[in-house]
């Protein structure tokens, strides 16, 4: 993380300008980056700006865009909405002809109003939760997957692989924490038939937040399972809050399994919940390195960067995407781009991307994922859903 501007400037109106390659002088197309480049999910949000720096430099070394060198504005949310709504509108008076981001789902969902209202495409290569592309606003994309989607994967694997009968479930009360939470366990609990209970909820709860290098303590939420003795723990959140509560699960030594989703899928999960980690399942995407088409972003990235980010490769491909849709337009009218994003098929990092009606892409693959001998590793076979 980067901390020391933030030290002496507001965070919430900090938006900074990096500059990449050399075109013509003077002559500039600005995009925006949205998300938390500083607290707790500072790695995150740094994860996504350097794909989107990676996909600028070379887009400036191949001579940029209609003529003109691409320039980053980038805004720190700090995982906030109410920062998200400053950020968005900032970056809206700055003259960004697209932006990617948010990071979070209640930061994306934030912002897509501001940007709504003035009809700039938004692609959020991380935001997971459905009501982001639900709203009716035609000019808001991403690259990920859904939550709806996630939440199937992991149900199926519980009931059909694992055979769970007693499950636990925690959200981290955020947008996002709570609707994945709230989707696996619609998928899990379809599983039950109108004679024949297959699946029970023996516990639900909503975790504090870490603020400020905080640590709560889980226990009062946690004890009560050492008697209910559930055989899944579900947890939807992101990963300060999960590697505590992994931690805090090993130490009353339950048994249950834990499964939980993509946000969890940082470094810093096992950094910080060493090796109580070990085991855990989540879901994301397939790995970057196992995809042909997508080796020359992770040499390239690798060489720049050191360690690829979990999204960083979605940010690429937003990035890809909308300055594109520049080239293809002729112009940086975001109504002329909105409507190249949805007709255009675009080629990224991780294959071809299409988006449909709603401005979620066709394909959306999943794996399951777990942590052994200290590393992320990749579990099953990839399932897309369509």
């Amino acid at each position: 993380m980067k901390k020391s501007v933030a030290m002496f400037l507001t965070v919430s109106v900090l938006i900074t300008l990096v500059f990449f390659g050399c075109g013509p002088g003077g002559q500039q197309i600005k995009i925006g980056v949205a998300g938390p480049l500083t607290g707790e999910q500072g790695k995150a949000g740094q994860d996504l700006l350097h794909g989107v720096q990676l996909a600028v430099s070379e887009c400036n070394a191949r001579g940029g865009v209609l003529g003109k060198r691409v320039v980053i504005i980038a805004g720190d949310d700090r995982a906030d909405e109410k920062e998200a709504n400053v950020i968005a509108q900032r970056l809206c008076d700055q003259g960004v002809a697209g932006v990617v981001g948010h990071y979070n789902s209640h930061c994306s969902i934030a912002g897509s109003r501001i940007y709504n209202q003035r009809m700039i495409p938004q692609i959020t290569p991380s935001s997971t939760n459905p009501k982001f592309t639900r709203q009716g606003f035609v000019n808001v994309f991403r690259t990920c997957g859904r939550d709806d989607q996630q939440g199937r994967i992991a149900a199926d694997y519980a009931f059909n692989t694992m055979k769970v009968k007693k499950v636990a479930i925690f959200s981290d009360g955020t947008t996002y924490g709570l609707g994945l939470a709230e989707e696996f366990k619609k998928s899990i609990l379809s599983y039950n038939q109108p004679k024949k209970v297959e699946v029970t909820i023996v516990a639900e709860a909503q975790l504090p937040l870490i603020t400020e290098g905080k640590a709560p303590d889980y226990g009062p939420l946690l004890d009560p399972l050492i008697s209910y003795q559930p055989d899944l723990i579900y947890f939807g959140g992101s990963y300060p809050e999960g590697a505590m509560l992994i931690r805090q699960i090993k130490e009353r030594r339950l048994a249950a399994a834990f499964m939980t989703g993509d946000a969890i899928a940082n470094s810093e999960l096992i950094k910080r919940g060493g090796v109580a980690t070990e085991g855990i399942l989540f879901t994301f995407g397939p790995a970057v390195e196992d995809m042909p088409q997508a080796g020359r972003f992770y040499d390239s990235f690798k060489a720049r960067y050191g360690e690829l980010g979990p999204y960083s490769v979605y940010a690429y491909d937003a990035a890809t995407v909308l300055l594109k849709s520049i080239e293809l337009a002729g112009t940086t009218g975001g109504d002329s781009l909105v409507k190249v994003i949805h007709s255009a098929k675009f080629s990224g990092a991780m294959g071809e991307l299409e988006f449909d009606e709603t401005g979620d892409i066709r394909a959306a693959p999943y794996v399951l994922w777990t942590v052994k001998g200290g590393e992320f590793r990749p579990v099953r076979a990839e399932t897309t859903l369509k």
